[in-house]
């Protein structure tokens, strides 16, 4: 009569010989070779005779947060765009920032000086009372600094009268204070932020108390191992993550700052002596008025014939305008905002 074979002794046999690992699947005895199979672990324990953790070995996440995943973080402000997400980590998980500003400055708003101007020009008239009957213009040249110039028209025959217009200040301008802060407001968020991730495993780490998880096979070029709380509180981050980084997915930015503008003009004086002369070189003298800005002078006379002009400054005070606006206004809001614990180090694989 022929032995039957006993598959049990078999089984036992094969498990411990040499490098050799035996595993039960399906009822069938499965033969591996590793260095080390199933890391110790009795073969009826072991899923995988031979893993190999293709990723990192880290530790496992704490009570209260989710499995690990890469998060890469840059500069923000500087228009960084983050890396794509490694091949080992394809799933990309959100987009987001961190450090978001609180308050904002604004450009510090000012107005510009004002200026005493001179008469744009005389009006000569036929009336003894300026009243510009058969008024003749003589302007003066554009920006007229007051030196003796020859009036841009023609006298025309003889004149009675001579409107001399008041002096006019210019008006304030709104401008920036070129040494305060930038016209435009600064980035909301300091950091970029993105998330990646892959397949995880617990049983593929030597270390039994380590859980293999997706990460590069080299260098990630700023990609950090990091944990998300599960809950919206702020976390007390475990040792293995101790660096909390708070974490939005977009944010609502309402900041502004209010326009810059003038006050009216306050406390201008300007007051100009104003020469007619009867020849072209400011020698003959017709007349002379003193103008202020409380309104123009006549010069009045038979026969005046007006061929050149002269004017100085009396009074050259043109006041100042009061600036308004650079308020700041408004703020950031973050938009399903996470809290996450990192590692403090670049994500460094294991080959």
């Amino acid at each position: 009569m022929r032995r039957r074979k006993d598959p049990f002794g078999m089984a036992l046999a094969l498990a411990g010989a040499g490098s050799f690992a035996g595993c039960w699947e399906g009822g069938a005895v499965q033969i591996y070779s590793c260095n080390e199979p199933c890391f110790s672990l009795d073969a009826h324990e072991c899923n995988d005779p031979c893993p190999v953790c293709d990723g990192a070995c880290v530790p496992p996440p704490s009570l209260g947060f989710d499995d690990p995943i890469l998060l890469w973080r840059g500069d923000a402000t500087g228009g960084t765009s983050p890396p794509e997400c490694p091949v080992e980590a394809p799933d990309l998980l959100f987009d987001g920032y961190s450090g978001f500003a609180g308050e904002h400055r604004c450009p510090t708003c000012l107005c510009t000086k004002p200026s005493c101007e001179l008469p744009s020009g005389l009006l000569g008239s036929a009336s003894a009372t300026c009243d510009g009957t058969a008024s003749t213009p003589f302007a003066a040249p554009e920006g007229w600094s007051g030196a003796c110039t020859a009036p841009a028209a023609a006298t025309s025959g003889e004149l009675s009268s001579l409107l001399i217009p008041a002096p006019t200040v210019s008006a304030c301008a709104p401008a920036l204070d070129p040494g305060g802060a930038p016209p435009e407001l600064a980035a909301p968020a300091s950091t970029r932020v993105r998330a990646c991730t892959g397949a995880a495993d617990e049983n593929k780490c030597r270390d039994p108390s380590m859980m293999c998880v997706a990460a590069p096979r080299q260098r990630s070029g700023g990609f950090t191992m990091c944990i998300r709380h599960l809950l919206q509180n702020t976390p007390e981050c475990p040792e293995p993550y101790p660096d909390l980084l708070a974490i939005a997915e977009g944010f609502d930015d309402t900041r502004s700052c209010t326009p810059c503008a003038c006050e009216e003009l306050e406390d201008a004086t300007c007051a100009a002596l104003v020469s007619v002369y009867e020849d072209g070189s400011c020698r003959e003298l017709l007349g002379a008025e003193t103008v202020t800005m409380a309104g123009p002078k006549c010069v009045a006379g038979p026969d005046l014939r007006l061929e050149s002009m002269v004017a100085r400054w009396i009074r050259d005070d043109p006041g100042r305008c009061a600036p308004t606006g650079g308020v700041a206004m408004g703020e950031v809001t973050p938009q399903s905002p996470a809290y996450y614990c990192c590692q403090s180090d670049e994500v460094i694989p294991i080959y």
